[in-house]
């Protein structure tokens, strides 16, 4: 009805969006196609050569491709400006594989960075350098590399830590020694953010070279509750594989009967499944075949590729399967202890994949009446994780098949909302027709008659 009102209003949300804006970069979203750009980064002043660098990288976080300006960019790397330095590299770390020929250009100004007196700048070197993605180069990023994993400053060997995988995807087979070597020392480090990095390293390196894990097993042990979240996931991973590599299965755990069971099932055809031995005042019988044939392919899972390993002196004897099968352990075992000792305040841990990681290792490794443990973090994490709920479950199923015994008194936890999806749903009736008892089955039914 009144026109004017409705422009004043649009002028007004306009002056005060301006009013908002100033002292803030935002001006820098504001012409994709800005046609200063260029003559900024050619500038012979910084704050120019800061300003359109800034430009490049809000272009960058939109989308856009600035590609074209590279050659421009690459020359800005020797500028005596830390903050233009910054910008150049944080350019370069996007677009280093795209355009591999022109970074190789600036290789020299790269390895001078690596002396840098800023450990930010030869950190960013290296991330530079790492990213270039030619065979050429391979050679000078492992002499950096390995500069690197004995820097002073501990950012600097997490990067260094960080180039490595990169390096073996180039195929290099006449450095996989001394990639290896460098996994080594990274793994002896005493700073746990370099540690988590050097784990992930010898993942993607060399997963199978369990004699680096046994030189530094306490040491890494001691470390994990420090290390961040994502590489306390992959650090207890590689830990168990170590243990059971070294050690076995132990003779008290879930996974001891139930690989035994498999191997006699393998040996003695249509034998029946004998009950296990009680431990204390708790019998536990025997898990099905069906469960007890995962179970057991879960241990050779842990085997597989560790031959190299297994074949050391003291290791094993005899033929390489029946090291397999007499391979065992006691819950007294120092290295076990240690495990378990370590992992367990990571089941509380606020990530869901480390608790489902301790988990893991408390459910192979840990004597049958210390499985317990587990149930509480994990019900714990099905009430206050929603997006992690249907991982949980899988995981609850799993272990609710082999010892239902243990989810039974919490049965309540797995009652259907009306929030849950189908998949949700269906895990937990599953779980639930698994965990039900005399005492929990009229509950359970009732439960059932009022959801209808």
């Amino acid at each position: 009805m009144f026109p004017q009102l409705g422009a004043t209003a649009e002028s007004l949300g306009k002056a005060s969006s301006m009013v908002l804006r100033i002292g803030t970069d935002a001006h820098l979203y504001d012409d994709p196609d800005d046609a200063s750009i260029g003559p900024l980064l050619d500038s012979r002043f910084d704050s120019d050569k800061s300003e359109a660098l800034k430009r490049l990288l809000a272009l960058i976080a939109q989308g856009a491709d600035v590609s074209h300006f590279f050659p421009q960019v690459v020359k800005n790397v020797a500028s005596p400006s830390l903050e233009v330095k910054k910008l150049v590299y944080l350019y370069l770390l996007h677009y280093a594989e795209k355009r591999p020929n022109e970074a190789l250009l600036s290789i020299n100004y790269f390895q001078k960075d690596l002396s840098d007196t800023n450990p930010l700048v030869r950190a960013w070197a290296l991330r530079a350098m790492s990213g270039i993605r030619l065979h050429v180069v391979a050679p000078l990023v492992l002499v950096a590399a390995g500069k690197c994993a004995r820097d002073p400053s501990a950012y600097v060997r997490k990067c260094a830590a960080n180039a490595l995988p990169k390096l073996y995807d180039l195929r290099q087979e006449e450095n996989a020694s001394a990639l290896e070597e460098l996994v080594g020392v990274l793994l002896s480090d005493h700073s746990p953010g370099v540690v988590g990095a050097a784990a992930a390293a010898f993942n993607s390196v060399c997963p199978n070279n369990l004699l680096l894990i046994g030189k530094n097993f306490r040491r890494l042990c001691e470390t994990l509750l420090d290390v961040e979240e994502w590489g306390q996931v992959v650090l207890i991973e590689i830990l168990l594989r170590y243990v059971v590599a070294r050690h076995g299965l132990v003779r008290e755990s879930i996974m001891f009967g139930s690989s035994s069971s498999i191997m006699s099932s393998e040996s003695e055809e249509g034998s029946d499944s004998e009950s296990l031995e009680c431990d204390g005042n708790h019998v536990f019988e025997a898990p099905e075949a069906s469960d007890a044939k995962f179970n057991g392919l879960m241990f050779k899972c842990y085997m597989d590729g560790q031959e190299e390993f297994l074949s050391q002196p003291g290791f094993s004897h005899g033929n390489g399967d029946q090291s397999k099968k007499a391979m065992s352990t006691s819950c007294k075992n120092e290295d076990i202890k240690l495990l378990l000792q370590c992992t367990s305040p990571l089941l509380w841990s606020h990530n869901c994949a480390v608790v489902l990681a301790a988990a893991g290792v408390h459910w192979i490794m840990a004597p049958r009446n210390n499985v317990e443990r587990i149930v509480k973090p994990l019900l714990f994490l099905l009430r206050s994780s929603q997006a992690s709920k249907y991982v949980i479950l899988c995981n609850v199923q799993a272990f609710a098949k082999v010892l239902p015994t243990i989810f039974a008194p919490y049965f309540e936890d797995f009652f259907i909302c009306n929030s849950d999806s189908y998949h949700i749903r269906a895990l937990k009736l599953d779980i639930l027709s698994t965990i039900a008892t005399d005492l929990s089955a009229p509950i359970i039914f009732e439960e059932f008659q009022c959801c209808c």
